[in-house]
């Protein structure tokens, strides 16, 4: 019997530390506290409400001062998503699949998912009330409203709802410490943000004490002993952490092990990807509409004075008369950097009145590569007379939009990194190679106006596509409009200037994130791995439409 206690006692030890190694990201012995503290409150008694309600104070990262409401605390969108990352780690260790899986997978699906359902909060914050923070009664509104079908893991903080489902009632739950200490409710170290709270240097008064049961409204988030596991009634299944996710192959960019946060209200990417006929339920102004929609909607930040940027939606009909010409066409199993590779091959040096020199491409040249290309394409048979024309047509505008001098001779590096987005690759292959190409001096690092010029690149093909005659559309949906509702020009110059604006606002903001803290210096230029960094940080969040740089996502 004592052996088997110990053996017990060890299995005990082994899987408390399997969670620790679970939240320990960056691989440094060391988590963030509120994260830890949310993760495992999963593993703790009491119901669904009362744990979130206890959990929500630990994850509003704002310093101790005016701004932040100890009674009242709300979340951002960063703070939203590592909310949600912190059950779902726990969640996922209790998934037999995971064992199947690779750490990189499971990272990825953990990932995928606190993305998605922490984007649908924030959009439906940002489509009632037009704030970007959400505090714990805003949160209950959104999970109520239709919430608890884009994450109904979430019932699963009641163990009573799969872990303890064949207990009665009557056999009670161990003590949810709302008749305990727990530290009392004072200030918390003012010098440091609960976000970067560490075990070891935690005060003892940073913990919330849980609220009591008749402090959280019986209403809140339904009822928490009338339902089961909502639509589902299983957890041993991990499709209930992975609703509405891909298993994209494409892990992103590799940043330092924390995982990107969702997309902002300002700007978002729409990632769920629904099946075709899947009802999507729409709340705006806290009205509840059911219709059937695919459409890929995303917003364009600009640094223009077009009220915040564009807004564009893409219809389904139109993703897949593209599709039908890439795969037609062979292009979309040709290497990006290969295609990179034929089309600088048939520039040629100009210099300019500045005396500077750059690569230039003419149309006759860029129809000679385009045919090299489609050459080294995997063609099932012939490509049509109709599927050839729509191609040409599609990528004599782009040409056409590339060339912002209209003098016929654009920058070849810049067409070159914009067509990739046309061809096989992943999302942070067609990234690093297009850095590459448009890094001239060859320093590892681009300056403001040439990350500009980078990121332009692939909003010009991507902005393109979403609004060429030449494809078809629906006209329901697809859309490009600015933010205050206005339609704009889709001619070659009006998407110029669009993918312009967004490139020029996108960079800005790459560069406050990479020199937060410090002088800011535009002309030091910004290398891959801190780009890519800030991206996996907090930069997706910025600039969701890169995502689409991976056709394998939308196309």
């Amino acid at each position: 019997a004592t052996s088997g206690a110990k053996n017990e006692k060890m299995d005990i030890r082994e899987t408390l530390d399997n969670f620790f190694q679970s939240f320990d990201l960056d691989q440094m012995d060391r988590v963030a506290l509120n994260q830890l503290m949310g993760g495992l409150s999963l593993l703790c008694g009491g119901k669904k409400s009362t744990k979130l309600a206890f959990c929500f104070g630990l994850f509003d990262g704002r310093k101790e001062g005016k701004s932040k409401n100890k009674n009242n605390p709300s979340l951002d969108v960063e703070d939203m998503f590592i909310f949600l990352r912190s059950f779902l780690i726990v969640m996922f260790s209790c998934c037999r699949q995971s064992l199947d899986l690779s750490s990189e997978a499971v990272g990825r699906y953990i990932s995928d998912t606190a993305h998605m359902v922490a984007e649908d909060v924030m959009r439906y914050q940002w489509h009632n009330r037009k704030k970007d923070r959400v505090d714990f009664d805003e949160f209950g509104e959104w999970y109520n409203e239709g919430g608890f079908e884009t994450a109904p893991w979430l019932e699963l903080l009641d163990l009573k709802k799969w872990v303890l489902l064949d207990k009665t009632e009557n056999d009670p739950m161990p003590g949810n410490g709302s008749n305990g200490n727990n530290g009392g409710t004072g200030s918390m170290n003012s010098a440091r943000s609960p976000k970067m709270m560490m075990m070891n240097d935690a005060p003892s008064d940073f913990c919330p004490p849980a609220p009591p049961d008749d402090a959280v409204d019986a209403s809140f988030f339904g009822s928490d002993d009338d339902h089961g596991l909502m639509p589902m009634d299983s957890i041993d299944e991990m499709d209930i952490m992975m609703l509405q996710q891909q298993n994209s192959s494409d892990s992103g960019l590799v940043g330092t092990g924390s995982m990107p946060p969702t997309p902002t209200p300002a700007g978002y990417y729409n990632s769920s990807r629904h099946s075709p006929g899947v009802k999507i339920r729409k709340r705006y102004h806290g009205q509840q509409q059911e219709h059937e929609s695919n459409a890929l909607k995303f917003h364009l930040v600009s640094s223009d004075s077009n009220g915040g940027g564009y807004m564009l939606s893409v219809s389904q009909r139109r993703v897949r008369h593209l599709r039908r010409v890439l795969v037609e066409s062979g292009l979309h199993t040709v290497d990006a950097e290969l295609a990179c590779r034929v089309i600088i091959g048939k520039a040629r040096l100009m210099r300019n009145s500045d005396g500077d020199e750059r690569l230039i491409l003419e149309k006759r040249e860029f129809d000679t590569a385009v045919r090299e290309i489609l050459a080294r394409g995997d063609r099932r048979g012939e490509i049509s007379n109709e599927i050839e024309s729509v191609l040409m047509e599609m990528l004599a505008f782009m040409f056409e939009a590339f060339d912002c001098d209209k003098n016929g001779k654009p920058d070849a590096l810049e067409v070159a990194c914009g067509f990739s987005v046309l061809c096989n690759g992943k999302k942070s292959d067609k990234l690093e190679s297009g850095f590459e190409v448009l890094d001239r001096k060859k320093c590892g690092k681009l300056r403001s106006d040439e990350m500009s010029n980078y990121l332009q690149s692939f909003l010009v093909v991507l902005l393109s596509v979403s609004t060429l005659s030449c494809l078809e559309s629906d006209e329901s949906e697809d859309s490009m409009l600015m933010m205050n509702g206005d339609s704009c020009k889709k001619d070659a110059v009006g998407i110029f200037r669009a993918a312009d604006a967004g490139a020029t606002w996108a960079t800005s903001q790459a560069l406050k994130g990479c020199f937060s803290g410090l002088a800011l210096n535009e002309d030091s230029g910004l290398s891959f791995d801190e780009f890519a960094d800030w991206y996996t940080r907090k930069g997706f969040g910025s600039i969701p439409w890169l995502e689409l740089l991976d056709l394998k996502k939308w196309v």
